[in-house]
């Protein structure tokens, strides 16, 4: 295996004190080490230990390294890289622990090959590379699943998933938030990634599939440095993992476990035998008797562009027990059973409302219900307090059934046909008459029903005599045709006056 003159400095310097140019090119070329006679004509591809420099090797060292026991006391010409001195060194020790380098090296990749060759894992391959790269180590999935990890605590994760905690929730939310997280999905070849308040700086390799990046492996700080002296040696091993990975060598949690793939096929398959669902779920635990909770979960792109829907995922799953959550249509369903879950509906929301803010998602939740029915009908309840909260109350993160299902209702009564023509024609008429006279009879008839036909309260309200009111209520009477007291006609003007003020707000 070939090794640039960059990274057999790094090891000199491990057991020697020496002087080096103030450049060594990181290419690996070298093959491997030489005794230099002053005869002997130069080549590249070789590390030549002499006592004084050459001629020859000063006019072209780019693809060879010297390494002098004695040099003039001048030093060394700063043009020329590649060239350290190590005084008084025994050329014999230095060729022995030139030698020893290339076999680290030559047993790592050999090591690697044979792994590759009895279908070792991923995790088998880090654990090889210790000896090489001391740092701690990590392969992980763009989505933040941990495929395999050395010396780092995220590897002990719950669903071995990057966002899956508290700690971890945080950093997702940093490196989706980085810019130079996002940009260095379409970096090619080792790259160093300096890392922010919260995630840890390291180098890394994409790997890549159909020019797109599916997975990074990279190391953090530790004894080998950050920068491209240990590079191709990260290349050489991103490429035998690239391997592994298209034989699925992959020891990661499955999401499409029971449960989820019994709430994928209730959200998308709408020819679903719910009573064959109901049985899986039963024999799950989760029962016909128990009530269920579904959470709506709108995503924002950047948790599209940079693969977060797993950590979402997981961290729910985590912190909320007895709940599913899996990705549909782009966003997050959640289903809750709320009698196993052990915690309130308040405290459910208590537990994931931060999360909803800080990581900018936006809920909807369904109402409780009782069963294994209602499933989809609560995901459509779900979504639908999200989409018309949203509209109605923009500035809330979260969004409840209850809260919208008259907006709902007077939405969809509207459909088809505007607001003037459903809403009661001859309360429409008195509304006209007295925009046009400027008569208060409209706004009278609208207090005196929300005040609950409580005649004193509304005189009160408005500013006026019992008897003043009384007068009034009897013209509108004449004008309706009604004497207000059939509970099907109160509840459609009450009914109408909303009507007529969301056409007025459109």
């Amino acid at each position: 295996m070939q090794l640039s003159p960059k990274l057999i400095l790094w090891h000199l310097k491990q057991e020697f004190r020496l002087q080096a140019a103030e450049t060594f090119t990181s290419e690996p070329c070298l093959k491997y080490a030489v005794h230099h006679k002053p005869e002997q004509p130069f080549s590249g591809g070789l590390i030549y230990i002499s006592t004084e420099p050459a001629e020859d090797f000063l006019r072209n060292p780019l693809h060879s390294m010297m390494i002098l026991t004695r040099f003039p006391d001048q030093d060394i010409p700063a043009q020329i890289p590649n060239i350290c001195i190590i005084p008084e060194a025994d050329p014999v020790v230095l060729m022995e622990t030139a030698e020893k380098i290339f076999q680290t090296y030559e047993e790592w990749s050999q090591a690697l090959f044979e792994s590759r060759l009895m279908n070792g894992s991923i995790q088998a391959l880090l654990d090889l590379t210790a000896p090489v790269i001391p740092n701690p180590m990590m392969v992980i999935g763009m989505d933040f699943t941990i495929i395999a990890s050395r010396d780092l605590s995220f590897g002990q994760l719950p669903n071995s998933v990057l966002g899956s905690t508290d700690e971890t929730a945080d950093l997702i939310l940093a490196l989706k938030q980085d810019p130079q997280y996002e940009e260095a999905f379409h970096r090619v070849g080792y790259f160093y990634y300096s890392g922010n308040n919260v995630a840890l700086p390291s180098l890394c390799v994409n790997i890549r599939r159909f020019d797109r990046t599916l997975y990074r492996l990279l190391y953090t700080e530790g004894e080998a440095p950050l920068d491209d002296t240990f590079g191709f040696i990260l290349e050489y091993l991103a490429r035998v993992i690239s391997h592994a990975l298209s034989t699925n060598i992959v020891d990661s949690h499955d999401v499409r476990h029971q449960l989820h793939q019994i709430f994928h096929t209730i959200l998308t398959d709408s020819s679903a035998d719910y009573v064959e669902v109901s049985r899986r779920l039963t024999d799950y635990g989760w029962l016909s008797s128990h009530y269920y909770l579904c959470i709506f979960l709108k995503t924002e792109l950047l948790d599209y562009k940079n693969l977060t829907h797993r950590s979402i995922i997981s961290y729910i799953e985590n912190i909320v027990p007895a709940s599913c959550a899996l990705e549909h249509k782009g966003n997050i369903v959640i289903y809750i059973n709320l009698d196993l879950c052990q915690l309130s509906e308040s405290e459910i929301e208590q537990k994931l409302a931060s999360f909803i803010r800080d990581s900018f998602l936006n809920a909807g939740y369904s109402r409780r219900m009782l069963g294994h029915f209602n499933f989809h009908r609560q995901y459509v309840q779900a979504s639908l307090s999200f989409q018309v909260g949203s509209r109605k109350f923009p500035h809330r993160w979260i969004h409840r059934f209850n809260d919208i299902a008259l907006p709902y209702l007077l939405e969809q009564t509207t459909k088809k046909l505007p607001a003037y023509m459903i809403c009661h024609e001859k309360l429409l008429s008195l509304k006209y008459e007295s925009e046009n006279s400027q008569s208060p009879l409209y706004q009278t008839l609208r207090c005196y029903l929300e005040n609950h036909q409580n005649a004193t309260k509304t005189a009160q309200e408005l500013f006026i005599h019992r008897s003043t009111l009384l007068y009034r209520l009897d013209r509108i009477s004449q004008h309706l045709k009604s004497d207000l007291s059939d509970p099907d006609e109160l509840l459609y003007l009450m009914l109408s006056f909303r009507l007529i003020d969301m056409e007025e707000q459109k």
